[in-house]
């Protein structure tokens, strides 16, 4: 029966014993090497070693042909029974059945998509009428109509919709009277304001110029700037320089005056820019740019620095004699003085020092904003300089018990002008002298930092509030509810002192805890011919 059985069109059995030797098949199905082979199967080694049934896909043992194969163990003649059959032959009903259900299934999906496009178009074409309506109110044609002849519920929609649209055309028709006053009302304000007023969008495209401004660059009309970038519709000029600048980088409360003198008369405008804001929170929609002549605020000023000058100025001789007279009575020259009238004659001298230190802020003050002020570089020890400063101002802070230290390593020499850099060190001190309660401790550090030498004095006082760290280096600026003393331009001077040997000055400080001035100084300095100070290129 074994030798005779048929499966499919390639299938057979065969009866192989306990060492996987076929003793059963049918004629013609295999070769005989393939016969020698047959031990070596897998399928076969499972069934001779299997205690049940079993099935399995498997290869010859050449890797050539795919078979699938059942086995069953005959355990009364000590062998198994094998089906065999080619697995291609065996799954072809398999893979007919499912490209048919795979083809069911493709046309299926198909007439869905079809029927649903055809569903969804009816449902949502009332909805895409809709869309443009709303469309078209938003662009401002109150006219649009939509037609939906649903008789649903959009059809009720697109009836209320048209509705809302003949209301919105009337409220519209109502309101261009009103903003064309309004718009009127606006043109008037900017048009009598005294100062230049430009608005650009984000872009910087000029959306508006008024009269002054119009005025100021030199145009007749609005119609020459509006719809250009401010590249392309400013003149070229200072002042076109001095608007890109401040747009370009736009600062909180900045500014920046443009000197537009010519020789027959002197004219400054200050440049502003602001940001265009909205009740709505976001980003700014615009800028502002500013225009105002400041002409006559300039030179009052200059009228009164020039003031400030010529007083101070015809005060100093005669106040130098004064501090000569003193020294005489102080040295006895003239008589010698009882004990209460040194002590009146010395407190006269310090008020005395008091106001030529005054009068000579002001004088360098003038000096430095004409340009009068040259540098000597010396070599000099710049703990040397620290510990002048500390002299000059021993008796200040003796009579406030103040500690004062300086704390250097060596003498730290590099090219300077003694005289300016003592003077900073003496403007620090004072003010840390000034400011620091009774029983105080101010230092003095000097610390190399490579290419430069920086100085730092600090103080256990007051303390600076953080809005008035950059302002204390202004003129005449001083922070407001703390002891005031001086004219305020000590830091101003200080400032300029170290900007002109090409260094830096700053200030780090918290309110109730004291300050720490800082200021750098190249070691590398020196005067070419001309006198200017320049900074030696330094190989790393």
């Amino acid at each position: 029966h074994i030798a005779s059985e048929r499966v499919g069109g390639t299938g057979f059995a065969v009866f192989v014993n306990a060492r996987g030797r076929p003793l059963l098949h049918p004629e013609g199905r295999l070769s005989l090497p393939a016969l020698n082979r047959l031990p070596r199967w897998p399928i076969i080694s499972a069934a001779i070693q299997s205690n049940s049934v079993g099935s399995s896909e498997f290869a010859d043992t050449e890797g050539r042909t795919a078979y699938v194969g059942a086995y069953a163990p005959v355990y009364s003649l000590g062998g198994a029974v094998v089906i065999l059959q080619l697995r291609d032959e065996a799954y072809e009903a398999a893979m007919r059945m499912k490209k048919t259900a795979v083809l069911v299934i493709l046309v299926v999906v198909l007439f869905s998509i079809f029927s649903a496009t055809l569903l969804a178009r009816r449902l949502t074409q009332p909805l895409f009428s809709l869309a443009k309506g709303a469309e078209a109110v938003a662009r401002g044609d109150f006219g649009a109509c939509v037609d939906v002849k649903t008789g649903d519920e959009l059809q009720d929609l697109a009836e209320t919709f048209n509705r809302m649209t003949a209301q919105l055309r009337n409220y519209a028709e109502l309101q261009v009277d009103r903003i064309i006053a309004e718009q009127r009302k606006t043109g008037a304000i900017l048009y009598s304001i005294n100062d230049g007023i430009l608005m650009a969008d984000q872009k910087g495209v000029v959306q508006l110029a008024n009269r002054k401004c119009l005025e100021m660059l030199g145009f007749e009309s609005q119609a020459a700037m509006e719809g250009k970038a401010l590249s392309e519709a400013l003149p070229q000029s200072v002042l076109k320089e001095a608007i890109l600048k401040t747009v370009s980088d736009p600062q909180p409360d900045s500014f920046k005056d443009v000197d537009l003198s010519t020789e027959k008369s002197r004219r400054y405008l200050r440049v502003t820019v602001h940001p265009v804001l909205t009740p709505e929170p976001g980003r700014a929609k615009g800028l502002v740019v500013a225009l105002r002549d400041v002409t006559l605020e300039r030179e009052l000023e200059q009228m009164k620095d020039d003031f400030l000058h010529y007083v101070t100025h015809d005060l100093r001789n005669p106040l130098g004699s004064v501090v000569g007279f003193i020294d005489v009575l102080l040295k006895g020259t003239a008589g010698v003085l009882n004990t209460e009238q040194q002590s009146i004659v010395s407190s006269i001298k310090r008020s005395t020092s008091r106001l030529m230190s005054m009068i000579n802020n002001i004088l360098d003050i003038a000096k430095m904003e004409s340009g009068r002020i040259r540098l000597g570089l010396k070599t000099v020890s710049l703990a040397g300089i620290g510990g002048r400063a500390i002299a000059i101002l021993e008796s200040l802070a003796k009579g406030k018990e103040i500690s004062v230290q300086l704390l250097a390593g060596e003498e730290y020499s590099l090219e300077v002008d003694p005289d300016m850099i003592e003077r900073v060190m003496v403007n620090l001190l004072g003010n840390a002298i000034r400011y620091t309660p009774q029983h105080g401790t101010i230092t003095i550090a000097i610390m190399d930092q490579g290419h430069e030498l920086r100085v730092c004095v600090q103080d256990t006082g007051e303390g600076i509030p953080p809005e008035y760290l950059e302002r204390i280096f202004q003129k005449f600026e001083q922070v407001t509810g703390q002891r005031r003393g001086g004219t305020g331009l000590g830091l101003t001077i200080a400032r300029f002192f170290v900007s002109a040997h090409l260094g830096r000055i700053w200030v780090e400080s918290e309110v109730n805890k004291g300050s720490r001035f800082y200021f750098t100084l190249p070691k590398n300095l020196y005067q070419d011919e001309n006198g200017l100070v320049m900074a030696r290129e330094t190989v790393a």
